[in-house]
């Protein structure tokens, strides 16, 4: 018996050999350009057809929609003389342009046509999401002034540049919004939307995470959710710490896929995402830590050769651990975190801090396990539409309530198909991140603050999503006719 690694998806080199030699018996789902799998389904002919290229074409025209719609807005707010946007009339249309052709070049081969299209779209969105963002952001506008002030240092190899705040956390942000700066020229809308193509690529390596742990249909489900979620579209796209830290989780995300499939290069991934989320925000860089722990329990076999790398893997994650875990005392205010009352401390910090001003609520802090689905409510899904007080809270308690409809309805895939999740490892580490973020973030008692840090487990979510409504998609076409009509 094989005691290599289940591999859901075959690799490049089996392409052509799969589709000779299983003609018959294989459905590609997927888009026109990406791998086959095999399905007990009715085989369909591989390659672009009429609706492939018409959603294909709805997506690009979004895309150019978007981005013109972006382009118009910020020469408005230009000659307003509210911010100096002006220059994204070139801007915004001029990276829309880029992403395509980085996407065409690099993205279409491996994903297909359609899912090209839709990542295309989704960063056209992000121009157009930025435009409000730049409006309702209130920290942007002093990052940047700080990462003025240390880009000219920088531009005379003044590396060691004082931030004037904590690194890790704000000063790292501050430290890397100077970086863009040299590279923009100090201009305020090119380095805004640079911030908001980085929380972009952090969710495409994540949608490449998922690709092995998902079949096509629960994998365009996951790509346009990702690309069209007003979350994802709009918090991150900004000078801020979200940006920073959805390229470092969707870049952990990433290598531990490869990870978990014994592709050793998926260290690199792992390390470069932890250092990315770990900087800002290194207590979440924790959560992504433990859940890459959590997943590598997904191996179902266990021969010797695994359990050196599942050691070699505990011995890595437990020094980055402790690093984290250290720069996330610091930022509580404490010494270390030595026991249960350090963490209960640094979560007493948090909810002192956070509940505040006029979107302050009491926090579902987590006590005991009969507290997590009221915790896990409000995490993730509050406020309610009943609680919005705002615009922008009653965007986002709208969006949270058709999230919340739809995780109701994937519910029957999802338990139907719950061997999979710990059989998985992707899966499993999603499971895993998303319940300690819950745990973590239950101490927020501020709905602003939270709908914002929501983003971080948005991706994870709308995984959930997508495999349940994927998994009950595919469970009714296998039912006979006859069945069906029962």
């Amino acid at each position: 018996m094989s005691t290599g690694p289940t591999r859901i998806v075959p690799r490049p080199s089996e392409r052509a050999a799969t589709q000779r030699g299983r003609r018959s018996s294989t459905v590609d789902l997927r888009d026109s350009g990406s791998r086959s799998r095999e399905l007990p389904t009715t085989s369909r002919p591989a390659g672009p057809n009429g609706r492939d290229r018409s959603i294909r074409s709805s997506f690009l025209t979004l895309a150019g929609v978007s981005a013109g719609a972006a382009a118009v807005a910020f020469g408005f707010l230009g000659l307003t003389g509210r911010a100096d946007t002006t220059p994204g009339i070139v801007v915004a249309p001029l990276l829309t342009t880029i992403a395509f052709l980085l996407i065409n070049r690099w993205i279409r081969p491996r994903l297909g046509d359609v899912t090209a299209a839709i990542l295309v779209a989704g960063f056209g969105l992000r121009m157009l999401g930025a435009v409000p963002r730049l409006l309702g952001g209130a920290d942007s506008p002093v990052y940047y002034r700080e990462g003025v002030r240390i880009a000219v240092a920088l531009r005379n190899f003044d590396f060691g540049v004082d931030t004037g705040r904590a690194i890790p956390g704000t000063g790292s942000v501050r430290y890397f919004t100077g970086m863009v700066n040299v590279a923009t020229g100090s201009t305020y809308i090119a380095t805004f939307l640079i911030f908001a193509s980085i929380a972009f690529v952090g969710q495409v390596f994540f949608l490449m995470a998922t690709e092995r742990a998902l079949n096509p249909k629960q994998f365009r489900v996951l790509a346009i959710g990702l690309m069209v979620s007003p979350t994802l579209a709009y918090w991150p796209s900004s000078v801020g710490k979200e940006s920073l830290s959805l390229l470092g989780i969707g870049l952990g995300a990433f290598g531990a896929a490869k990870l978990y499939d014994r592709h050793w290069h998926g260290l690199w991934f792992v390390l470069l995402g932890s250092f990315s989320v770990g900087m800002v925000r290194p207590h979440v860089a924790m959560v992504l830590l433990i859940g890459l722990f959590v997943g590598l329990l997904a191996r179902r076999h266990h021969t010797r050769g695994r359990i050196a790398t599942h050691l070699t893997f505990l011995g890595l994650i437990l020094v980055a651990s402790m690093v984290t875990a250290g720069a996330s005392a610091t930022l509580f205010g404490l010494e270390s975190f030595d026991g249960v009352s350090d963490v209960n401390a640094a979560l007493d910090f948090a909810q002192q801090r956070t509940s505040q001003d006029e979107a302050q609520f009491v926090a579902a802090r987590v006590q005991n396990p009969l507290d997590y689905p009221w915790a896990a409510l409000t995490v993730l899904f509050r406020p309610f539409p009943w609680e919005a007080d705002s615009a922008a809270s009653l965007v986002s308690a709208g969006e949270s309530t058709v999230i919340f409809l739809l995780l109701l309805r994937a519910l029957p895939g999802l338990f139907n198909s719950a061997g999979q999740l710990v059989q998985r490892g992707q899966l499993l580490y999603s499971v895993a991140f998303s319940a300690v973020f819950v745990y973590v973030f239950s101490a927020i008692g501020n709905f602003g603050i939270l709908s914002r840090q929501r983003a971080q487990v948005t991706p994870f979510i709308l995984l959930f999503i997508a495999f349940g409504l994927g998994a009950e998609h595919l469970r009714n076409r296998r039912r006979p006719a006859s069945e069906k009509r029962r």
